[in-house]
């Protein structure tokens, strides 16, 4: 029977079929394409995400490299200007230095019969066998040979700069003193020293302790220091005694402080000697102070024994 309506309605069964089988291609080529087409946008997102993720970590890596080279511009600058700010502080440190020394006579305790004149270091021989010195000061400023020569410097001035900066004035805490050497040639307008390291230098000095007299003698540019001889073994002598001018060689005032006693110290047969480290260190050597104190002043005092002059007993 089915058979029958099949065949009597074989054109209507015909068409539904058709009918439906379109609809359903449709519906599955549809479903395809919307398959095909989200899995293409999830492909484009995936690119689109990546290239976005690479451009914004390509953009922080140039800003970074941007930033690091201001921040690697604005370090040298403030290292340029750190050093600035250091050199200028201790040129600071040392015009504080000789500021003060002018102003307070660098508190030298110089004897009051003798007045001095301040002069500045021009220059510093450099032949290495015969170290003199030469300053700005000659005859017109009453400069005349063999006139003892003294100066003033700051202990450290590394250190007064990193603990003391802030402090209006050095004391005299801060500063040595001592002597340089004395006066062997003048001219109008200039001098020059013979400093107490070189070996021709000759200079009466006395043991400040215990008062024993010996002479203090310069040596050759291989060895830094001056020497003590002739001292006698009755004196008893350490590293770091002070050392001062004894007056007897008629050019340096008596008690004028020159150095202390170094590492080195040797007991002979018939006298001891010893190494002396000068209070002022020859190489940052700015400005000295001559004392006005000629020799003929020692010749008027002590003039020559004749039978004109010696007393009768």
């Amino acid at each position: 029977m089915f058979l029958e309506i099949f065949k009597k309605y074989k054109s209507g069964f015909s068409l539904i079929f058709n009918i439906a089988f379109c609809f359903i291609s449709m519906f599955s080529q549809a479903k395809f394409i919307v398959s095909g087409t989200k899995s293409a946008i999830r492909v484009l997102d995936f690119f689109t995400e990546t290239l976005h993720t690479v451009g914004t970590d390509i953009t922080e890596l140039i800003d970074s490299y941007r930033s690091y080279q201001t921040l690697k511009t604005e370090r040298d600058a403030l290292r340029k200007e750190m050093e600035q700010t250091k050199n200028l502080r201790l040129r600071i440190a040392q015009l504080e230095s000789e500021n003060f020394g002018l102003r307070n006579q660098l508190g030298l305790s110089l004897p009051k019969d003798y007045p001095y004149i301040p002069a500045e270091v021009i220059s510093q021989d450099p032949d290495n066998w015969f170290r003199t010195i030469i300053i700005n000061k000659g005859t017109e400023d009453g400069i005349l040979p063999y006139m003892p020569v003294i100066a003033v410097q700051t202990k450290n001035p590394i250190k007064k700069i990193q603990n003391n900066f802030e402090e209006n004035e050095l004391t005299e805490s801060d500063l040595n003193q001592g002597v340089i050497g004395k006066v062997i040639q003048v001219s109008k307008s200039s001098a020059r020293i013979l400093p107490l390291v070189d070996k021709y230098s000759r200079i009466g000095i006395q043991i400040e302790k215990s008062g024993f007299w010996a002479l203090l003698i310069g040596r050759n540019p291989y060895h830094k220091n001056p020497i003590l001889e002739y001292l006698s073994l009755n004196s008893v002598i350490e590293k770091g005694d002070q050392i001062v001018t004894s007056g007897g060689d008629g050019i340096f005032p008596k008690g004028l402080p020159i150095g202390r006693v170094g590492d080195f110290i040797e007991r002979g047969a018939n006298f001891q000697k010893a190494e002396i480290v000068p209070l002022i260190d020859l190489h940052r050597l700015e400005y000295v102070f001559v004392i006005k104190k000629e020799l003929k002043e020692m010749e008027q005092k002590f003039k020559p024994l004749t039978a004109e002059n010696i007393e009768s007993p």
